[in-house]
């Protein structure tokens, strides 16, 4: 039987987890929590990198950051679809990790995948809480869902602390030499003509984290209310 997770992240190509939930994953970690991340694609039909080559990337990456387990769907990359039956296989997993916490990607950006794989990820989610959803695990639906918004023209609103684990989250980058090496952009990350990808990625968190007095954070949306049972559990200030 497979133990619980509590933080699973979804997303599109593997390194996009990285990207955007690294330093939240590997916080998590460094504090006893068990992480998961679950591939949907491998990311083969990208300009770099076979499919063999990503995969054994990843596997190096979830090792940076810590991992509990990583997992890879093998849906089509480049063509992928919130189906009926790709909600089902991710609603399959969902209930196999039992996170508590979904970490997914913002329906935003250039890359279509990125979008397919917001809505996908929330219908499969929803989808494993059904008791009339047939399989080999009892239904189960995630408490929280955060979407990451990083390298979005998106107003975050929660930040998640990674001062402590910045340099983990850009370990876990460079473990997908293939992608990064030598690269000034990739996906939602555009090149400024100065610097290259891993210290763009480095000034866009380190903006973030200002935002919370942090020295770099991570951005993500909820969508909808959460409950404080104090305001003294707030982090941050506002003057």
């Amino acid at each position: 039987m497979i133990e619980s997770l509590d933080i699973l992240a979804i997303a599109a190509h593997p390194d996009d987890a990285e990207l955007l939930m690294g330093g939240t994953l590997a916080r998590a970690a460094s504090n006893g929590k068990r992480t998961g991340v679950l591939d949907l694609t491998t990311g083969a039909a990208g300009t770099k990198g076979d499919e063999a080559t990503r995969l054994e990337e990843a596997a190096r990456a979830a090792s940076v950051l810590g991992l509990a387990v990583r997992e890879n769907v093998g849906l089509p990359d480049a063509h992928l679809e919130a189906t009926v039956l790709n909600r089902l296989q991710v609603a399959h997993w969902i209930r196999t990790f039992t996170p508590e916490i979904l970490l997914i990607q913002h329906a935003g950006g250039r890359n279509p995948d990125h979008y397919a794989a917001s809505t996908l990820c929330r219908e499969a989610a929803y989808s494993a809480g059904l008791a009339s959803l047939s399989g080999d695990a009892p239904p189960h639906r995630p408490r929280l869902i955060l979407e990451a918004v990083s390298f979005l023209a998106v107003n975050p609103e929660v930040v998640i602390d990674i001062s402590e684990v910045m340099e983990t989250k850009i370990d876990s980058l460079r473990a997908y030499a293939s992608q990064f090496d030598q690269a000034i952009e990739a996906g939602d990350i555009l090149s400024n003509g100065i610097s290259d990808l891993i210290e763009q990625v480095r000034f866009r968190n380190q903006a973030y984290g200002a935002l919370v007095q942090a020295p770099y954070g991570e951005p993500y949306v909820l969508g909808h209310p959460i409950r404080f049972d104090s305001p003294l559990d707030i982090l941050g200030r506002s003057l």
